[in-house]
């Protein structure tokens, strides 16, 4: 029953990622959000390959893996691009954030490298410790990132800076996301202490989640006319 259940919410999930992208091509975002837009593609693309392969397949899984490493440099740069729109007024205050988030991306670096060189290799297997890497960089990229976010979004609200629509849609979806990608990241070293079901019920949950948080940011996002931010603007949080 879970089985099924889940391979209709990752179905439902897949249907919403793809409609997030078309809304942003429909809006022409990608002139701006470069980087969020090709999060977006990948996001469809992964979600087709999880169904085409099969949700609990052996192949799904190494997709998933190594799609990772990819997240690991895609995640920093949409963060960074957030941003974008009024990036003139809050120069300042991005660098001094982008700082930290780079420090502690090579930071996380460093320590998967070194976590790698220590690890038992022979017990583990070369599956084993790519896995490991990548659980090891996916989260450090992810913890990063959203503090890079929160960072921007404290200092924002400090200086009572305006925040254009999108740009105001484009953070919190972001620090949901991420904030999500966090748990998730937290529960691929737990996992293997879960049985079948409950993990069947986490899958579900996580699902859900994103599945809400992607409606929200369809239903929020405006066009932007060329070359000038979007009209409607939101106060800082």
């Amino acid at each position: 029953m879970l089985n099924q259940v889940t391979h209709w919410v990752e179905i439902a999930a897949a249907v919403i990622d793809a409609l997030l992208l078309m809304r942003v091509l429909q809006l022409r975002l990608q002139r701006i959000y470069l980087f969020i837009t090709i999060v977006c593609v990948l996001a469809v693309f992964f979600d087709g390959v999880t169904l085409w392969l099969g949700i609990q397949s052996a192949e799904s899984g190494r997709v998933s893996l190594y799609s990772r490493f990819l997240y690991v440099v895609i995640y920093p740069a949409a963060a960074w691009e957030v941003f974008e729109e009024i990036r003139a007024r809050i120069a300042p205050l991005r660098r001094a954030a982008m700082l930290r988030l780079i420090t502690s991306l090579i930071m996380a670096a460093i320590f998967g490298l070194v976590f790698i060189a220590f690890a038992d290799t022979a017990q583990a297997g070369s599956q084993g410790v790519i896995t490991l890497l990548a659980v090891v960089l996916w989260t450090g990229s992810s913890v990063a990132s959203v503090a890079f976010l929160w960072t921007m979004h404290r200092a924002i609200k400090k200086q009572k800076i305006a925040l254009p629509n999108n740009t105001f849609v484009w953070l919190v979806y972001f620090e949901l996301l991420l904030a999500l990608e966090v748990v998730i990241c937290i529960y691929a070293i737990a996992g293997p202490l879960l049985n079948q079901g409950a993990e069947d019920i986490a899958d579900i949950v996580f699902n859900t989640y994103g599945m809400l948080i992607t409606l929200w940011c369809v239903w929020k996002l405006r066009a932007i006319a060329s070359g000038v931010p979007s009209a409607q603007e939101k106060p800082s949080l």
